[in-house]
């Protein structure tokens, strides 16, 4: 019976069964089948038609189901091994990465095997408990951007709920949670579609109101469809889900997201709070309570949460790119570099994730860099030309280019719907226009002040009394 180990797993081959360190874990065989078709060509680029016809030769199914079971087996893994296992190649594939052994136990007992994969350092065999510290370089790397997270697959969402889905609901629930994670109005429609049916079929189990409640929410905060109707729906759908289970931490969490985008601070830090004490695997739920950290102006406290949160969902483009601009506001320039590219890497149309690239690279001081990535932001997204002068304004405006800072800044200034005011702020600071820099403040938001203060880019101004003192007068 042939066997592949790598970490601590061993792939049954004949029965389509993974284990970990000695436990059989409880996947699919559509989902061992995938990760088999990877393993079997360690190193291999393998694109998604070839593996959605080698899993489903039966006929045509949705390239989410292929997403969904990287995403399961993902979160899996990470669950018991640090190492990288499976690699994304955006608009090309995926690819085995990890250190695989493949051996007949009969006829290996006693023998140390070598696991090779290709492209990646040879590192002897050792004892499982012991290997599982020894990623390679490229594993290491993915680590340290990922970090490990414990979602179990059973429970699909949170620790609270010890019931299991029907089966038919777990691939439901997978595939809206795989949309709701792209947080685009198309996805978000299509995530609510995949959790109605779940609640079809599972009527009394809490977690597809949960999941409900939270594309509502969504749906709301992103301005997609009607706010007061998106809310008052997810509204229902969590307190239907409290009904059913009082710890129903997710729905307590999409309430606490709904009062955050009300800047209704006090109560979304009482119920996102008890979200994380009732389900401490949640994601969203660390996501959201790190941006009411950033709300509140504590940078370092927002950088912890959303670390964690991308450790438990490190597929969350939402997250990462959250998670990057924490990083930036906490003065972490390198890993806001690294979230940001992750974050990019996830969805190509997140160009607002290269702002962050920019803004750190002018704080460690590569200017040259910081442009092109401005310059990239403001070329490849339409409605970014007026935000991204902004930002070019305020960095030449720095270097002492003060006619191409001007420049940019009748630029940013023609049309400044699509401008944030703090950028402009430091663009009309960065070129001594100390009085306009104040009347923009003077009609901004508290969030508005708040960036603005967290900002690095604020350290060269807090010398200035001026700043201080500036109304905080919401528009």
């Amino acid at each position: 019976m042939e066997r592949l180990i790598f970490g601590p797993f061993e792939l049954d081959v004949e029965r389509l069964v993974l284990s970990a360190d000695g436990t059989q874990l409880a996947l699919g065989p559509k989902v061992v089948e995938t990760l088999l078709a990877l393993a079997e060509r360690p190193g291999e680029i393998l694109a998604k038609r070839e593996l959605l016809e080698r899993i489903w030769p039966e006929g045509f199914i949705e390239e989410a189901s292929l997403s969904q079971n990287i995403y399961v087996l993902r979160k899996t893994m990470r669950t018991h091994w640090e190492g990288d296992v499976i690699e994304t190649l955006p608009r090309r594939g995926y690819r085995f990465v990890a250190p695989i052994a493949p051996r007949l136990p009969e006829a290996a007992a006693g023998v140390s095997a070598v696991p090779v994969a290709a492209g990646l350092p040879v590192v002897a065999a050792l004892p499982v408990a012991r290997r599982r510290w020894l990623p390679s370089a490229v594993a290491f790397a993915a680590a340290l951007v990922l970090g490990g997270f414990g979602l179990s697959v059973v429970a699909l969402q949170g620790d609270a709920h010890t019931r299991v889905l029907p089966p038919s609901a777990q691939r439901l629930y997978a595939l809206g949670r795989y949309y709701w994670n792209e947080r685009s109005q198309t996805s978000l429609l299509r995530s609510l579609s995949y959790f109605h049916r779940v609640v079809t079929l599972a009527p009394h189990d809490p977690r597809g109101y949960e999941a409900l409640a939270s594309a509502e929410a969504m749906m709301g905060d992103y301005g997609y469809g009607i706010p007061a109707r998106d809310y008052a729906a997810a509204n229902r759908y969590a307190k239907r889900a409290i009904a059913l289970d009082p710890r129903a931490g997710e729905a307590y969490a999409a309430l606490g997201a709904i009062a955050l985008d009300r800047r209704n601070f006090q109560a979304a830090n009482r119920l996102l709070e008890k979200a994380v004490r009732l389900t401490p695997k949640d994601a969203p739920a660390r996501e959201w309570l790190g941006i009411l950290r950033l709300n509140d102006g504590d940078a370092a406290a927002g950088y912890r949460d959303l670390r964690v949160a991308a450790r438990l969902d490190p597929l969350s483009t939402a997250t990462t790119a959250w998670l990057a601009q924490a990083a930036y506001f906490d003065r972490h320039f390198h890993q806001a570099i690294a979230y940001a590219h992750q974050a990019f890497d996830l969805d190509p149309h997140r160009f607002d994730t290269l702002t962050t690239v920019g803004l750190a690279q002018e704080a460690l001081g590569k200017n040259h860099l910081a442009a092109l990535t401005f310059e990239s932001f403001s070329k490849h997204c339409a409605s970014c030309r007026n935000e991204g002068a902004a930002l070019l304004a305020d960095l030449y405006a720095r270097e002492g280019k003060r006619a191409l800072a001007r420049h940019e800044l009748a630029l940013a200034r023609a049309d400044v719907r699509d401008v944030g005011r703090d950028d402009l702020a430091f663009a009309f600071a960065a070129l001594g226009k100390r009085g306009s820099a104040l009347a923009v403040l003077a009609h901004a938001g508290t969030a508005t002040h708040l960036a603005f203060e967290m900002d690095p880019r604020f350290d060269s101004l807090r010398d200035f009394p001026i700043y201080r003192s500036a109304p905080r007068v919401s528009s």
